[in-house]
């Protein structure tokens, strides 16, 4: 059964007219209605892989296998690495996330910090190595970190171990802020 919103002008969501069909609403599938998606998801799939010849070119039938089911939910896993120093300290730590959302394992470097007074030796390569060393030990089919450009540390000690500037343009959304509306 399919959920739709029965008053879509109250709820702002835009309907688009069409000439040659009905009013186009927006639904929420229902969790058994997945797999409606699944030949768009596997053209969408096919069509951007073109884009990326330095990942590997999946046939149709192996994009088919690998969306055999498209999961209603997945599930993530943190992972935390530490440093401590002589007395027990920890001094730095790299959080990882671990998560499929039905299209395989991505991995993502959430956070990365080293007490100040013990930047310089490399506490935040052996942290970061052991995250990449993570990611291909559970066979991660894309692995992420995000840092400002001008962090001109954090991006060579990404570049370091094997992280490149995306191709993609990265947009982020954020909830406005009800008492400052601009």
């Amino acid at each position: 059964m399919r959920n739709r919103a029965k008053n879509h002008a109250c709820l702002g969501v835009p309907r688009l007219p069409s000439k040659t069909m009905r009013t186009l609403d927006v639904e929420r599938l229902a969790v058994g209605d997945y797999v409606l998606i699944k030949p768009l998801l596997i053209e969408l799939h096919l069509g951007e892989q073109v884009h990326y010849s330095d990942h590997p070119q999946l046939s149709r039938g192996e994009i088919e296998r690998h969306l055999a089911e498209i999961p209603s939910a997945f599930r993530g896993e943190n992972v935390i690495y530490a440093v401590r120093d002589e007395i027990g300290h920890v001094v730095g730590f790299c959080w990882i996330v671990l998560y499929d959302p039905g299209t395989g394992l991505e991995g993502e470097v959430a956070e990365v910090y080293v007490a100040a007074e013990h930047r310089g030796r490399g506490i935040g390569e052996m942290l970061v190595r052991e995250a990449v060393r993570l990611f291909e030990e559970r066979r991660v089919t894309l692995g992420y970190v995000w840092t400002r450009p001008d962090n001109e540390s954090a991006v060579r000690l990404y570049r370091s171990v094997g992280f490149e500037p995306n191709r993609q343009l990265v947009m982020t959304w954020y909830p406005r802020d009800p008492l400052n509306p601009s």
